[in-house]
This record gives structure tokens, C-alpha cells and sequence, in this order.
């Protein structure tokens, strides 16, 4: 069963009474952009995500779960951990229990040509953080900026999410990562 993101972020922001407008001023993020995003014709950063719970006043959990996180535990069971999908050939799991407010942590996997983002992924302007990487097997291409880098396995990147970036699977099996993403 496919998780629309995009749906319960529409309905967290409804039960609230706000607007796309008003979700925009608060998060920094355009109109056109959570449009997209609640009609699934985008496919939002973890940091998008962020700054749209915090601008809705829930958890980022919800928006994958349709619920609020009520679950207090520190263990993440591999069968209870949310599946999110950004982009074509990339699946991405959810390792750290709750909210990202503090930090997250997910395995990504990335098939052959996979990538990230159709394209360049980049975060509200008001975004702060890092994302870590970790590289367990495959190859990766990340580009950031300008800059290109080819990671193999036992790699790791670090990332300020105000620069613009793209991984792509270079290699002819599937990638796999650990991303941490620190707001």
C-alpha cells in the first residue's frame, strides 16, 4: 500500500484550519511548492518535511502514519518502521523512533540509476541542519553544487542542506545508506 504524503499533509493542515498561504509564511516554503506536494506532484526533502510539521504543528511521523506518533518507545521494529518512497528506484525506511526534531536516521536504497530527486534536491531557505551519509554498499554519484563525488562502500558525505545535491546509483546493483539528517 503506497503512503500519500502529500494527502495527510493536506489533512493535518485542514484540521488546523490553515491555509496552503499561511503554511507558506510559516514554513518558508512556497505555495506552489506544498500545492504540488499535497496533490503528489512533488516529492518533498526530509527538511521540506520538517519545516512543514513544525509549520502545521505535528510530527513528521504523521505525515507517513496518518496518526500522531503515540508510541514513546526507542526501538524502531523492522516491521513497524515507516516505508517512504521520494523518487523513482529509491526506497527509503525510517531507523530512528519519532519526532526529527532532534535528529533521524534512514536506510535508503537506491536501484541501479536510482536517484534521489528528479532533480537537484534543495531545502527552504530558512532550513538549518546537516545530512551524514554512509555508504554500505554500491556506488554513488553525489553531486553537490557544482561538485561531483563517487562514494563506495564505507564512504561518508556531510552535507549543509542550503546547498543543492542529487545522489544517483552508479553501479549495476542496488546502493544502500545510511542517511542521518541533523535540523
Amino acid at each position: 500500500m503506497k503512503v500519500s504524503v502529500g494527502k495527510n499533509i493536506m489533512r493535518a493542515r485542514k484540521e488546523r484550519n490553515l491555509t496552503i498561504k499561511d503554511i507558506s509564511i510559516m514554513s518558508g516554503i512556497t505555495s506552489s511548492l506544498i500545492s504540488q506536494i499535497e496533490n503528489d506532484k512533488a516529492n518533498p526533502s526530509l527538511n521540506t518535511l520538517y519545516s512543514l510539521a513544525r509549520a502545521i504543528g505535528v510530527e513528521v511521523s504523521y505525515f507517513f502514519t496518518g496518526v500522531g506518533d503515540t508510541n514513546n518507545s526507542p526501538v524502531v521494529r523492522s516491521n513497524e518502521r515507516p516505508l517512504m518512497s521520494k523518487a523513482k528506484g529509491l526506497t527509503n525506511y525510517q531507523l530512528s523512533p519519532g519526532s526529527i526534531d532532534k535528529f533521524s536516521v534512514y536506510y535508503n536504497i537506491l536501484e541501479p540509476g536510482g536517484s534521489t530527486a528528479n532533480s537537484p534536491e534543495h531545502h527552504p531557505v530558512s532550513a538549518t541542519g546537516y545530512e551524514f551519509g554512509y555508504l554500505l554498499s554500491g556506488k554513488l554519484q553525489i553531486t553537490i553544487n557544482d561538485s561531483v563525488y563517487i562514494l563506495t562502500p564505507g564512504d561518508s558525505i556531510c552535507i549543509d542542506v542550503k546547498q543543492k545535491h542529487i545522489t544517483v546509483n552508479i553501479s549495476s546493483e542496488d546502493s544502500e545508506m545510511l542517511w542521518m539528517m541533523i535540523p
